[in-house]
């Protein structure tokens, strides 16, 4: 019995990655979901991937015996995979898994080697670089040594998104990135597959350590993307500024900030912030305090920028109100954009005052009476509106532990 099949024993998990086109839940074929009973997969580069996570009931396929190896995979779907894939109730994973922040990044919209202040809808289709960057920030991986010495692995190194680099390399390091038909092309703005979102998913699970690795002898291994250590050796530079590169040089106790450590915020604006349901808002927090290590050195000096957005969360389609995501930490001159960062959920709330005080208060309602289609002077649209107190409501915390570049002596109080 394989060391995964222990553990579904003990877990008694069910996880399930095949999905129909456009929906949100899964057709589970009626027979054993392995490959032998996928018509199209039998001479597919991704088979063993495919069959080995079958064989697990981990995926499956549809109700016309094929998997759809060469299909997209859209943003509800991938949604849908990781929610499964990933339950923190069925699967032990060392560091957990984040699934708010995977979903994030897989909202992004990634173009000419740059993100794009742009949330996608669920029925768009993923990119491979939106798919990476959720894995990486779901389960918190950073990378260690050299960012562009990693990724010099890639001959179209270039066309990888700098907010996207940090995920990448982690990836690539812990032996996640699958690249068919060239190891070497990364390909990262190419609509995503099953196939490929299962090698990904199996490769996730390896790192892991709940499946076995591929043969080396299997031909697939040949896809799996490996850095050697000429790769991964951290170099001196002349360039100077590093920002955006979080090129670590260290992953020690001393520049560690662990993983669940609150950071109280301010915010700049004096008013409330005031959403209507569904509604996105990108704002710039500041650290209310100092983040200190064990010896009293500061890892986050307060002050610090982080910026982020407002987002709405669902279950299903039912609004459960909005979150604060952290999209990058700036300290100083240097930036960081690998930080796994979220508040708790707020919920929708009526405002304490129901009439407009001001012009900006009306506007405001108007404009939310237009996004929900709804009056702007009904009692049900005012308590619709989500009111937000920044520094009381978006205190943040770390979804995975966060290493800094550099550690200052505490002189400020």
């Amino acid at each position: 019995m394989s060391s995964l099949s222990v553990w579904r024993a003990r877990s008694a998990a069910l996880l399930v990655l095949g999905l129909a086109a456009g929906a949100a839940a899964p057709i589970v074929i009626s027979a054993p979901a392995t490959a032998v009973n996928f018509v199209d997969v039998q001479s597919h580069w991704a088979r063993p991937f495919i069959e080995t996570l079958a064989a697990e009931n981990i995926i499956s396929g549809y109700s016309d015996r094929t998997f759809r190896p060469d299909q997209p995979v859209t943003r509800a779907q991938f949604a849908a995979m990781i929610s499964q894939a990933f339950d923190e109730n069925n699967v032990q994973l060392s560091g957990g898994f984040d699934r708010a922040a995977a979903d994030y990044w897989a909202s992004r919209e990634f173009s000419n080697g740059r993100l794009l202040n742009r949330q996608l809808r669920p029925s768009d289709p993923l990119s491979r670089v939106q798919v990476l960057v959720a894995l990486a920030n779901g389960l918190g991986l950073n990378p260690s040594g050299s960012v562009p010495n990693t990724l010099n692995v890639y001959r179209d190194a270039s066309t990888i998104p700098e907010v996207a680099r940090d995920s990448i390399a982690a990836l690539t390091q812990n032996g996640i990135v699958v690249n068919y038909p060239d190891v070497k092309s990364l390909d990262p703005g190419k609509t995503v597959t099953r196939a490929e979102v299962a090698a990904f998913i199996h490769q996730a699970l390896v790192k892991e350590g709940v499946l076995a690795p591929i043969s080396r002898r299997t031909d697939v291994s040949k896809y799996i993307v490996q850095v050697t250590s000429g790769n991964n050796q951290a170099t001196n530079t002349s360039s100077g500024n590093q920002t955006a590169s979080n090129n670590r040089n260290t992953q020690t106790a001393e520049y560690k900030v662990a993983k669940g450590t609150p950071i109280n915020v301010e915010y700049d604006m004096s008013d409330k912030v005031r959403l209507a349901p569904g509604e996105t808002l990108t704002m710039t927090l500041k650290v209310a305090d100092n983040i200190k290590n064990a010896q009293g050195g500061v890892l986050i000096p307060k002050g610090s920028e982080i910026e982020g957005q407002l987002v709405p969360r669902y279950s299903g389609s039912q609004f459960l109100g909005t979150q604060f995501v952290a999209q990058r930490l700036i300290i100083g001159d240097e930036s960081y954009n690998n930080i796994n960062a979220t508040s708790s959920l707020v919920t929708a709330q009526p405002p304490k005052n129901a009439n407009p005080r001001s012009l900006g208060d009306a506007a405001i309602n108007i404009l939310s009476g237009v996004l929900t289609g709804r009056s702007p002077n009904t009692n049900n649209q005012q308590q619709q509106l989500i009111v937000i107190d920044p520094e009381v409501d978006l205190q943040i915390k770390l979804g995975s532990d966060f290493y800094v570049n550099n550690v200052t002596n505490a002189q400020t109080p």
